[in-house]
């Protein structure tokens, strides 16, 4: 019996195989076209927002050209994500002459990735203590603007709070902003003007933080600014004041039309992340820490008073030697918490747990410890030394060397205690209500798509979802 096959023609089958192949490429090509149509790409890989953002940035120069030989370098360091190299070799360089350790410090300290989802949380008490001393908040480890005392106790670096020459608000004040007994009004959509939705939430969660808008709306800031150019604080009165109005949803576009006045990297119409925004608006209207100066002070500074009374956090950096037992302790300045989705953490509180957990620094990560003049074996940990009245905890969805976004379920409380986590045992001060909430909806599991929504809580405890102009309320 014999079987006669179907001849083969391999021209027309490597023909076949190329069309399948430019079909395909054509499909994904439109769908992500289509995406970027009702979704935000994250593209920007410029990060900033600290000190040491600013320093990596001075060493780039230009934002495409390799740190080490100035050429066109096409691979971004996957730490901090704010320099370029054009080969593995000048990597190498780059990392041996001190960028590492650079790079290490801004990853705990600055860097804000994409695919992260941020809440607010507002102080708990109704009525927070209140000492003789304006500005100061009753806490075991604060000491906020004290007459010369010490932030740390025994061996280590010592930075000292100096008395303020003149006090700019005090923090009666902010309690009466905190405690506004007006309804206030239901949040007001917002009309996306073209990958703006970044933009948007941010905008409502500002809307839902009390003190700021009994601040705006009662006292304002227009009579009193003395800016000759752009001001964010007197625009976001403007957009305050119109959304308390407005039967309709708007576009905030005045806003959105002076993004590069807020941030540099920042454009309209492009594709932006809502937690690079809202650092943006913090880095650029956020007053001096520590000694306060009427010369230093900007003036938006009341709009960091208010936000974030006292300004920012101060994260206590704390490491240990194991052969001297000389402890070494540095204050940072955070305008957030963000913390990362590691191992088991199912949990905010999980999350902030691994936060402040010891890391021994052995092996290539010794530590150079100044006592001995050596590199040893030591401990270090993060703990939060100050914190504020209007506290952000971002979601760190990324993680480097991993494709996607993790989209691993974390739970978060709506009351959150942070003495757990402070340099020191709190005293039941430290009690935070959630109040707005920012989700990151990805297409795909991809972490460079995705829209932007999110939760907020009006003054009188109602819960709102808010996709740009769409309004509703949630099904919690």
């Amino acid at each position: 019996m014999h079987v006669s096959g179907i001849p083969l023609d391999l021209h027309w089958f490597l023909q076949l195989i190329f069309t399948s192949f430019i079909v395909l490429f054509g499909l994904l090509h439109l769908v992500k076209n289509t995406a970027s149509r009702y979704f935000v790409v994250d593209g920007n890989f410029e990060q900033e927002g600290s000190e040491a953002a600013d320093e990596m940035l001075a060493v780039s120069g230009n934002g495409d050209a390799c740190a080490v030989c100035r050429n066109s370098g096409k691979k971004i360091c996957s730490g901090c994500k704010r320099v370029r190299y054009c080969s593995q070799t000048c990597q190498r360089k780059h990392w041996q002459t001190g960028h590492k350790t650079k790079c290490e410090e801004f990853k705990l300290f600055g860097h804000k990735t994409k695919c992260e989802e941020f809440k607010l949380f507002g102080d708990l008490n109704s009525k927070p203590s209140v000492t003789t001393d304006p500005g100061r908040r009753a806490s075991s480890c604060r000491g906020k603007y004290s007459t010369a005392v010490s932030l740390v106790s025994g061996g280590g670096t010592c930075n000292i709070l100096q008395q303020p020459k003149k006090v700019l608000f005090p923090y009666d004040e902010f309690v009466n902003f905190f405690n506004w007994d007006k309804p206030g009004f239901p949040p007001c959509g917002l009309l996306n003007c073209g990958n703006s939705c970044f933009a948007n939430v941010v905008l409502q969660c500002l809307g839902s933080t009390r003190p700021l808008m009994a601040f705006l709306l009662e006292r304002g800031h227009r009579r009193e600014c003395r800016r000759n150019d752009w001001c964010f604080l007197c625009e976001l009165q403007n957009h305050v004041e119109r959304a308390s109005q407005s039967l309709h949803p708007f576009p905030p576009i005045n806003i959105l039309s002076r993004l590069p006045n807020i941030g540099g990297n920042l454009g309209y119409g492009k594709q932006e992340d809502a937690h690079e925004f809202m650092s943006k608006i913090d880095f650029t209207f956020n007053g001096p820490v520590g000694p306060i100066d009427e010369a230093s002070v900007g003036e938006s500074y009341p709009f960091s008073l208010v936000v974030g009374h006292p300004i920012t956090k101060f994260i206590l950096f704390q490491v240990i030697c194991s052969k001297c037992n000389k402890i070494s302790n540095r204050y940072e300045n955070m305008m957030d918490l963000t913390v990362e989705i590691q191992g088991d953490a199912a949990s905010l509180e999980d999350c902030l747990e691994q936060f402040t957990v010891k890391e021994w620094l052995h092996g290539e990560n010794m530590y150079k410890c100044d006592g001995c003049d050596d590199y040893v074996k030591a401990w270090k940990r993060l703990t939060i030394h100050r914190a504020p009245n209007i506290l952000t905890i971002a979601l760190k969805r990324f993680q480097s060397g991993r494709f996607g976004k993790l989209n691993k379920r974390v739970t978060f409380p709506e009351t959150l205690d942070l003495g757990p986590y402070m340099c020191e045992e709190g005293d039941g001060a430290d009690l935070y209500r959630l109040y707005a909430v920012v989700v990151h909806v990805d297409m795909l599991n991809a972490s460079f798509f995705g829209h932007y929504i999110c939760f907020t809580k009006d003054f009188g405890g109602n819960w709102y979802r808010i996709d740009d102009c769409k309004v509703v309320f949630p099904s919690l």
